[in-house]
């Protein structure tokens, strides 16, 4: 019989474990976790240098995913079985604290059960933070993607707990919180704030904290690679601008010196809508605002009963919370737009668990237990249409289909796909694993640099991009045979409502109706033309309604007759 000890941790990591892995395969990818996939399958040295040359991630994510999709396979269950892992792992991180908390309280004679280690801790709370880390949103989600964010998070908590153990005089947590440290900025660049944060939090630790040279000592492997990342191959923080433009255009009409309020809305369950959303997250886009002012109101009072009980002891927690907060503004206003909600932000998440921990140990049991049953109730009515349960428009699995559909519909090996930012990854994920094969392209060629990005396309350029899709054209022409075709894939420009309902309807759409400047690309192949549409969709997680055009070969004018056509693309 299990004894009380372990019976709720293992109620806990049972539960976590059961959220994160069920269905883990029902979702479609979507473009950055097809991403994900296409890297993996290259060599050790290709991926290595595309991440310098084209990305802005350090590289032990990927190697491990790599590891681990030879073991498992690039499937999407495969894929997403580290995350998965590092999901799990996270839980089980404050579980262990949780049981080495109650040993050594237990091995020195205290029964107060609001007693603990150093800075105030006790069983309770640690159960507790394990508690809603088991459930929360934010927590199941990104243990549900093929990203970095779940290696992030894990990485996160175990800096956080040996910080803090480290600052209460421990000299075996100072080798963790190097390690974590350094894994932390080998995993992604945004996790440089987090380490830099824990650096400027010595002053919170108590009296016998070790010397400030000591701490310096301590971070400083993890910073030296840092800055040695950032410095390699082309600069690190130009590449992320580059393909990041959306992120500054999102805070052009959001207040960016809120963006800490956002995220804590966002941590909560529900506590921030869909429509609210700068990124694709689990998020319900209609939804009661007595939900989202029950799930803000409960977590206002879960933060303020533990500040309230533990006035002293949970100032490292808020360094931790606030100061990446507020690093990825200052990152934002100084450098170039990197705060992005649901991802970047992840790095103070783990402080906001420990905060709710304490906060749910300060409450009445009743009233905790109420209250983390509400989260439970929140977090699984978001996630339910990742297991199957129900619909939403945020279910993945739009772009699995289209390329099903394209393979049906007849692609041959002949032809040519063209693709647009952000359409690469997933549809030649899909195509490669049913064995499609096809030539594959870009348009414009900047879209090749990293397939699963966006860069400006000012319409200043109108010359540049017809210079490429003239070269494109003959790169086509050299190999497509008379019944072949180009598969190109477009936005639908900007237009009044109801414009991609009457492209559905009528299954056409004219040259001129194309986004700019793919618009210029099919312009030169058939000039100024109304053309039959494929298939019309909106990309999973990705603005913007979507076209497929399939343009046989034997339709194409000649060079010349497109010149003599004029078309207002670049307006």
């Amino acid at each position: 019989m299990i004894s009380r000890r372990f019976g709720w941790p293992l109620a806990i990591l049972t539960i976590a474990s059961l959220l994160r892995v069920h269905a883990i395969g029902y979702e479609g990818l979507w473009c950055d976790e097809a991403y994900t996939a296409l890297t993996v399958r290259q060599s050790v040295g290709a991926m290595a240098s595309g991440l310098v040359r084209a990305d802005d991630a350090p590289p032990l994510f990927y190697l491990l995913e790599k590891l681990s999709t030879t073991i498992a396979g690039d499937a999407e269950p495969g894929l997403r079985l580290l995350s998965v892992l590092t999901g799990v792992g996270g839980v089980a991180c404050l579980l262990w604290a949780a049981l080495r908390t109650g040993a050594s309280r237990a091995s020195a004679g205290v029964d107060d059960p609001q007693l603990g280690s150093s800075f105030g801790w006790s069983r309770r709370a640690y159960l507790w933070a394990a508690a809603f880390l088991a459930v929360a949103t934010t927590g199941v989600f990104h243990a549900r993607q093929a990203r970095s964010y779940g290696l992030v998070l894990l990485l996160g908590i175990m800096l956080l707990l040996a910080a803090r153990e480290c600052l209460a005089g421990s000299r075996r947590a100072r080798g963790v919180v190097a390690l974590a440290a350094l894994l932390l900025c080998l995993t992604h660049h945004v996790a440089t704030i987090l380490v830099l944060s824990s650096l400027l939090c010595w002053p919170l630790g108590p009296k016998g904290k070790p010397p400030l040279v000591v701490w310096i000592a301590v971070h400083l492997p993890a910073l030296l690679a840092s800055l040695w990342f950032w410095s390699v191959g082309q600069a690190q923080i130009s590449i992320h601008h580059q393909m990041n433009q959306w992120i500054g255009h999102y805070w052009e009409t959001h207040p960016l010196l809120l963006a800490p309020l956002l995220s804590l809305r966002l941590f909560t369950p529900i506590g921030l809508p869909g429509s609210e959303q700068s990124v694709a997250f689990p998020a319900l886009d209609v939804v009661s605002p007595a939900w989202v002012g029950g799930s803000l109101g409960l977590a206002a009072v879960c933060l303020a009963a533990a500040l309230r009980r533990n006035r002293r002891d949970v100032a490292l927690e808020l360094g931790f919370l606030f100061l990446p907060l507020s690093g990825l503004v200052l990152a934002s206003l100084v450098t170039t737009p990197v705060y992005v909600l649901g991802r970047t932000d992840v790095i103070a998440f783990p402080a906001f668990v420990l905060l709710i921990g304490r906060g749910l140990a300060a409450l009445p049991s009743r009233i905790g237990a109420a209250g983390l049953a509400f989260w439970v109730l929140a977090s699984f009515t978001t996630l339910a249409p990742g297991y199957g349960l129900g619909s939403s428009p945020r279910t993945k699995g739009v772009d699995r289909r289209l390329a099903q559909e394209m393979t049906t519909s007849g692609l041959a090996p002949e032809d040519w796909v063209l693709h647009t930012f952000m359409t690469s990854p997933t549809i030649d994920y899909y195509l490669d694993r049913s064995a499609t094969r096809h030539h594959r392209t870009w348009f414009p060629e900047s879209a090749a640099r990293n397939p699963a990005s966006n860069c400006a396309t000012p319409p200043d350029s109108l010359e540049a991009y017809r210079t490429q899709a003239r070269r494109l054209r003959r790169k086509m022409e050299a190999t497509l045979p008379p019944d072949g075709s180009a598969w190109v894939f477009a936005l639908i420009a900007p237009s009044p409502p109801g414009a991609s309902e009457k492209v559905r309807q009528t299954r056409t759409i004219a040259t001129s109706e194309l986004g700019y400047p793919v618009a210029l690309l099919v312009h030169d192949l058939v000039g100024d033309a109304t053309l039959p549409v494929s298939f019309v969709y909106r990309q999973d997680w990705v603005a913007g309604d979507r076209v497929v055009l399939r343009i046989p070969r034997s339709s194409w004018i000649e060079t010349a007759a497109a010149d003599s056509q004029v078309i207002r693309v670049a307006e």
